[in-house]
C-alpha cells in the first residue's frame, strides 16, 4: 500500500463544517462592518467591534485548518467524535451560495436582491436536506474488523470489515469505513465502501495489506462516514476499537554458502570432541569389539570382566543443537537493509531448526536495545517466541554482546552444541569471544571451535542467505 501523497489536489478532499462556519461567520462580520455603516450611519461606531469579532473567527478557522490533527485530538478528548465535513462539491456549492447571498445584500435594485435571496433559499433547502439524510445514514450503525494476529513481512493478508445496520426500516447507503494502520514510520488509511446495507442486515468488506517491514503495527480507530444522497455534505464519526498486528521477519532460503560454513563448523566441533574424548552421540550399550571400531571406544573394565575386547556403543543424535546469537549493534556502516537481512537470517535459522526436529531445547540470544535470551522446549513454542522477539528487536549502539557470549560460555555445552553469531563487528566479536572463553577454562576450546561468526556485510549475507521477496523492494513502499 503506497503512502505517497505527492499528488494532492489544491482543494482538500473534505473540509470541516466547523471550519466553514467559522469562515462564513468571519466573512459575515467583515461584510457587516462594511455594509452597516453605509445603511445605518448611527451604527458606525460598531465597525471596530465587528472587525475584531471577524478576526477572532478567522484566526480560529486558520488554527483548525493548519493543525487538523491537533484539533481532532482535542475534540476527541472533549468527547466530540462526530463531525460534519464538506467535500469538494460541497465547498463549491457553498461558495456559490455565498456569492448569491453577497449579491443579494449588495445588489443595486430591490427586485434583483429579492430574486437572489429566493435563489439562495432554494439552494439552502437541498443543503439542509442532505445534512439530515446523511446523518440518518449513520444512526444505529456498528462496524468491526478482523485480521490475523501475526503475519510475515512481504506477505499479503486480508482485513475483513463488518458493518451492521440495526435500523428497523431505513437502509444505510454509501457508507465509507476508513481504518488507520500505523507503525514503523508507516501511516496508512485503507477504506471500504458499503453501497447499501438493508435494515437489520450486516455486510462484509475486505481490504488487503502487505507490510514490507517487521514490527508491531496498530489498527484503529476507525471512522465511518457518508455523503448520501447529494454528495455536498459528509457526516462522520470515530468508532473506538484498536487492535495490534505483529509482523514477523521475512523467512528466506539458506544458500550453499551457509551449508559450506555449517559443514566446516560441524567438523570443527567433532575435532574438539575427539581431542577431549567426547562422543557426539549418547551412550547406548556395551557390545563386543568389531573390526574397524575406534580404540577410544574400548571399555576396559567390561573387557577385563568378560575376557574379551568390549566397546561402548552410542546412539546417534537425530538433531544438531544450533544456538543462534544476533548482535544488533548500531553503526553508520550497518545499513537498514543489512539490519533487516540479518534479522531475517536469524529468523530463518531458528525456523530451519524447528523443521528438522519437533523436540528438544532451542536457544536464541539477542543483543540489541534490550538483551533477550530465549531457551524454549518444543519446536512450535520456540518458533513463535523467536519470531516475536526478532520482530520487535531494535538495534543499539550499546548492544551487550559480551553478556550473551558470557552466558553461552558459562553454561553447559553439550557434545553436539554449535553456535552461530551474526554481527556487524566480526573482528571485535572474535577477540571478545576468545577473551571470554579463556576466563571459562572448562569451555575455552569447546566455545571457540564451535563458534561461527557471520559478518553482517551485504556480501557475506548474500552468500549465505536470500529472501524470495527482496527486502529492499519495500524501502520505497512502507505498506
Amino acid at each position: 500500500m503506497s503512502t505517497d501523497n505527492s499528488n494532492r489536489s489544491l482543494i482538500p478532499a473534505a473540509f470541516g463544517a466547523g471550519n466553514t462556519i467559522l469562515l462564513l461567520t468571519s466573512a459575515a462580520f467583515f461584510l457587516a462592518a462594511y455594509v452597516i455603516p453605509l445603511t445605518f450611519p448611527n451604527w458606525a461606531g460598531s465597525r471596530n467591534s465587528l472587525l475584531i469579532l471577524g478576526g477572532i473567527n478567522l484566526a480560529l478557522a486558520l488554527i483548525t485548518i493548519l493543525f487538523p490533527q491537533l484539533t481532532a485530538r482535542f475534540t476527541q478528548r472533549m468527547g466530540i467524535r462526530s463531525r460534519m465535513l464538506l467535500p469538494r462539491e460541497g465547498i463549491v456549492y457553498l461558495g456559490i451560495m455565498l456569492i448569491v447571498a453577497v449579491g443579494a445584500l449588495t445588489g443595486g435594485s430591490p427586485d434583483t436582491g429579492n430574486i437572489l435571496l429566493l435563489v439562495f433559499g432554494m439552494m439552502a433547502g437541498p443543503f439542509v436536506l442532505n445534512g439530515w439524510v446523511v446523518d440518518a445514514m449513520l444512526v444505529r450503525v456498528t462496524v468491526s474488523r478482523q485480521h490475523p494476529l501475526t503475519t510475515q513481512a512481504g506477505v499479503y493478508f486480508g482485513v475483513d470489515v463488518m458493518m451492521r445496520n440495526d435500523k428497523p426500516l431505513l437502509s444505510s447507503r454509501l457508507v465509507e469505513v476508513r481504518d488507520v494502520v500505523q507503525g514503523r514510520d508507516l501511516r496508512a488509511e485503507p477504506t471500504v465502501t458499503f453501497v447499501r446495507v438493508g435494515p437489520k442486515e450486516e455486510r462484509f468488506g475486505r481490504y488487503e495489506l502487505c507490510m514490507s517491514r517487521r514490527g508491531l503495527y496498530r489498527f484503529g480507530p476507525m471512522r465511518i462516514s457518508s455523503r448520501f444522497p447529494l454528495g455536498i455534505g459528509e457526516r462522520g464519526h470515530v468508532v473506538e476499537g484498536e487492535s495490534e498486528l505483529l509482523v514477523h521477519p521475512a523467512i528466506g532460503r539458506l544458500l550453499p554458502g551457509w551449508k559450506r560454513r555449517e559443514r566446516d563448523l560441524a567438523e570443527s566441533a567433532s575435532r574438539a570432541n575427539a581431542r577431549m574424548g567426547i562422543f557426539d552421540d549418547d551412550f547406548h550399550s556395551i557390545r563386543e569389539y568389531r573390526a574397524g571400531d575406534s580404540s577410544r571406544a574400548i571399555h576396559w573394565r567390561s573387557s577385563a570382566r568378560h575376557g574379551q575386547m568390549m566397546v561402548k556403543e552410542h546412539q546417534q543424535h537425530r538433531e544438531a543443537e544450533l544456538i543462534v546469537m544476533l548482535d544488533f549493534f548500531l553503526t553508520p556502516q550497518f545499513t537498514e537493509l543489512e539490519q533487516e537481512t540479518a534479522v531475517s537470517l536469524a529468523a530463518t535459522l531458528c525456523v530451519e531448526q524447528t523443521r528438522q526436529s519437533s523436540a528438544g531445547t532451542y536457544r536464541l540470544l539477542i543483543a540489541g536495545k534490550e538483551q533477550q535470551s530465549l531457551e524454549v522446549v518444543g519446536a512450535a513454542r520456540f518458533r513463535d517466541a523467536a519470531l516475536r522477539a526478532l520482530a520487535i528487536c531494535q538495534p543499539s549502539a550499546k548492544a551487550p554482546l559480551s553478556e550473551i557470549l558470557t552466558a553461552v560460555a558459562q553454561g553447559s555445552i553439550s557434545s553436539n552444541s554449535r553456535f552461530v553469531l551474526i554481527t556487524p563487528r566480526p573482528d571485535e566479536a572474535q577477540i571478545l569471544a576468545e577473551t571470554i572463553a579463556r576466563d571459562s577454562v572448562r569451555n575455552e576450546t569447546q566455545l571457540i571451535q564451535r563458534l561461527l561468526i557471520l559478518d553482517c556485510s551485504q556480501e557475506t549475507l548474500n552468500d549465505v542467505f536470500t529472501v524470495a521477496n527482496s527486502l529492499d523492494s519495500g524501502k520505497n513502499n512502507n505498506g
